[in-house]
């Protein structure tokens, strides 16, 4: 990964500023840290997938999401029984409406989870887990937030073309002027975006649908 240097070089040079410009600085990492936020939300890439451990307690159904928790690409392998290390079915992951709807339980019965779903920062299993589990989840992180330019940037380099882009725009939309007035559409950013999708898609395989903050659709895994 490429740190934050040449792209507040690049910054720095179109728009005619100094190093030294505070509120430039503050508002190019602002500009830099939404950018990258907007590419992660737009697409389910798989430079972003990552994994970790959740475990589950005991009468408890709630476990506290990843603090870089985008969207969820599945739970991967079923649940482990700490007590017994059973190894269970995978758990189906659906939308919080879809599980009411189709009363998988009725809200308070407890066994070994089947179903889950997600809203806010919360995965929510169903039935609430009768003794403590551990899984695999798999998902969708949020890129680490850049404060200064040794910091890595999250967006792998061959699509920063695509991340200059979007700073770009953001920075002169902040008032900032470049010497040779800047040309940025919609669909510049669009055609960029839809190009790293596809070169994603290629290196680690694409979803077919994408994922909002607080909305998931249930789906074989």
């Amino acid at each position: 990964m490429a740190t934050a240097q040449t792209l507040l070089q690049s910054a720095l040079y179109k728009f005619s500023q100094s190093q030294d410009n505070a509120r430039f600085a503050d508002d190019f990492w602002s500009a830099l840290n939404d950018a990258q936020n907007e590419i992660a939300v737009t697409h389910n890439w798989g430079f972003l997938r990552t994994s970790t451990t959740l475990t589950a307690t005991i009468n408890v159904r709630t476990i506290t999401l990843p603090s870089d928790f985008c969207s969820p690409y599945r739970i991967r392998g079923g649940l482990m029984n700490t007590t017994s290390g059973y190894t269970a079915n995978e758990i189906q992951l659906m939308n919080v409406d879809e599980w009411q709807a189709n009363f998988y339980e009725d809200g308070s019965s407890t066994g070994e989870p089947t179903y889950a779903y997600i809203m806010g920062s919360n995965l929510y299993l169903s039935p609430i887990p009768d003794v403590a589990y551990t899984m695999s989840f798999l998902y969708y992180k949020l890129p680490a937030e850049i404060e200064e330019t040794s910091d890595d940037i999250t967006i792998p380099t061959k699509y920063h073309e695509l991340l200059r882009t979007m700073i770009f725009r953001r920075l002169q939309n902040d008032g900032y002027s470049s010497v040779t007035e800047l040309q940025i559409s919609d669909g510049d950013i669009q055609r960029l975006m839809n190009r790293a999708a596809r070169d994603d898609a290629a290196e680690f395989g694409s979803m077919t649908f994408n994922l909002d903050s607080d909305s998931y659709t249930r789906r074989s895994v």
